[in-house]
Formats: C-alpha cells, structure tokens, sequence
C-alpha cells in the first residue's frame, strides 16, 4: 500500500477472497494522520447521561467478558468510480474499500451497564482520538459520530474491539480501541476511540449532519437521509480485470457479497450470454460476508465481460445503475470485469 496523509489505501483485489481480509492489506480511510496513542497512558472514559462515569484502561477492557464477531467493513464511499462525474473533495475509491475480519472486544452493552445509563439517555457519542492539527485552517477538529440506542443492535452485537484477526488492532485500524457496528458502513466504526458520551438530545456533529448523508435533490427541496445499513453489493475477485483465461477449459468465476439488511439469498453471474445462478456459500456469522462461484468454459476467443448481481434476505437486488447522491454514498450497482478468453 502507498502511504498517503490522511493514509488511505484500497484492499488489493486478490486480498478478498478468503472469508477474513488479512490485517496488513486490509483497506484504511482516514480523514486525519493516524493518532501514536501511548497504551500505558490511553484512558477509554464513558460519561454524560450516566449515573457512574467510568474510566477504563486497555488492560481492564481486555479483562472484561470478550465477544467475537466475524464482520464485514465497508468505506459508504467504496465504488465511487462507477458514477460519470467525481465528487468534488471526495475520494475516488474503486471497489475494494471493502474487508471483513474477525473483531474481539467488550460489547458497548457492558461498558453502558457498568455505567448505569439513565432513562433520558437517546444517542451515544464516540469520538476518536484523530483530529486536525492545531493551527490547521476551519473545518471539522476531531471526528466523532453517534448512534440511536433504539437502533435494534446498537448495544448488544456493537463491540468496543481491541482484537482484529486475533491481534491486536494495528495503529491504521484504531489502535487501542475501535468501534465494531455491525451491518453499517465504515463511518460509524469510530477508530482510535477516547470517549463514549451518552445523551438525551441529538448529535450534531460534522460527520454526522453534514457528511455521511444521503443528499439528494437541490436547495430546500434537498431530501436528506443519514448512511446505515450495507447496500447489498457483490465483487468479483477472481478472475482479477485484464486477466487471459483459456478457451475450452473450466474458469472459475469467484467473488464476495454482503448486505447489511441480512444475509446474501442468491447471486447472479453473467459471462456474456446471460445471467446464470452461482454457488452461494454463507459467511461465518450473520455479519460476514458470502463466498460465490461458478464454474465456466469459454467457447469463443476475444474478450468477455464479467458480472455479478446478488440479493439478500430482504428482497432487496443490486441495481445497474449506482445511488445518485451528493456525495456518491452507498454506490452499489452491478460491475463489470473485463477478461480476454485466448
């Protein structure tokens, strides 16, 4: 990967095909430099509409009951080249802004009983450690994002995780302490985590009202939605764009599908004649990713598009064309691979 401040680095394409995305080529986005937290001195304070404000060290959370989850993380910006016209200051991802991995941590629900949160208590607040330098010119300073607690897992499938891939976080993966929320796009995931704030009043915070919307529409006519859940997307991993496969011969035809309104049903797998049913093989848990194949014999020389279309428990199909949006969130249709069968 190409180191770049603020880092942020795509997983490479061969990377994705296993059930877990190695930690080391697993993608990053970050919006400031990466935060040197010392350990020793990294305090995790839970407050606000608390009736016992806490103050954990890295050792004590690690003490406490752990939980692991197999989670697949998604950047809400990944697939932004599939739109004609980039969006102006953001980052022009391609398709692998996406990984999944196994998160150990404490689930946020033990933190906030050991802290008693009060009945007045509607939103908690995480911010991160990661911020802009002093002196830097007006914008956002620290990143900070917070979820509804009447979201249906916000307390008990959400992890304050220090594990990734059973190791320790690494400092670009939010190092000591990070967020895990399951089925959400990477913007909630608060990495480098300082601080757990619960509230009876709405947060409204830079990357929560003003980034990571849904804007559609012009002026006051603007419709605008927060980001959530997944978009139900699939990826073709294998063979990579560009690739030289043999006429005659069985290809195998792989890739990823995920979704955040439950798990991947069916993906379809079009090889230039149609779409055809591919094998689905479910992830490890109900928040990790499927595997899909199809076996396939090119017939005619030249090159072949590749496609995939899944759709998950919800009904829900990847459309052909992406989410118009602002800001080019949620960028799902159906990609295409180009082969040369020789």
């Amino acid at each position: 990967m190409v180191r770049t401040d603020p880092f942020n680095a795509e997983t490479p394409r061969a990377a994705l095909a296993g059930e877990r995305t190695a930690s080391e080529e697993f993608f990053v986005r970050s919006h400031f430099a990466i935060p040197r937290p010392d350990p020793t001195r990294w305090r995790l304070r839970v407050g606000g509409a608390v009736e016992r404000p806490q103050s954990w060290t890295l050792a004590e959370l690690r003490r406490l009951p752990q939980r692991r989850l197999a989670v697949t993380l998604e950047c809400a910006g990944n697939g932004r080249d599939a739109y004609a016209v980039a969006a102006p200051g953001e980052l022009r991802w391609g398709e692998c802004a996406v990984g999944s991995a196994l998160w150990e941590g404490v689930p946020l629900s033990t933190l906030l009983e050991a802290s008693g949160l009060r009945p007045s208590a509607r939103e908690v607040v995480f911010q991160g450690a990661d911020g802009a330098p002093r002196g830097a010119p007006a914008g956002p300073s620290r990143f900070a994002r917070s979820l509804h607690l009447d979201v249906p897992h916000a307390t008990s499938d959400v992890l304050v995780a220090t594990q990734m891939n059973d190791r320790p976080l690494a400092a670009e993966h939010g190092f000591p302490a990070r967020l895990v929320v399951p089925g959400w796009y990477g913007m909630a995931w608060v990495k480098w985590l300082t601080s757990i704030t619960a509230r009876a009043t709405p947060f409204q915070g830079h990357f929560q009202s003003t980034k990571y919307v849904y804007r559609t529409g012009k002026g006051a006519s603007a419709e605008v939605r927060p980001v959530t859940q997944l978009r139900v997307k699939s990826l073709v991993v294998a063979p990579e764009p560009g690739a030289t496969v043999p006429r005659g011969r069985p290809v195998r035809v792989s890739g990823r599908a995920w979704s955040g309104a439950g798990a991947v049903r069916t993906v379809d797998v079009d090889v230039g004649d149609g779409w055809r049913p591919a094998r689905v093989v479910p992830g490890t848990g109900a928040y990790a990713w499927a595997g899909w194949s199809l076996d396939w014999i090119p017939t005619r020389p030249g090159p072949v598009t590749i496609r995939s279309r899944a759709t998950d428990a919800s009904g829900a199909v990847q459309p052909e064309e992406p989410f118009e949006n602002e800001h080019q969130y949620g960028s799902n249709s159906v990609r295409a691979v180009e082969v040369h069968v020789q």
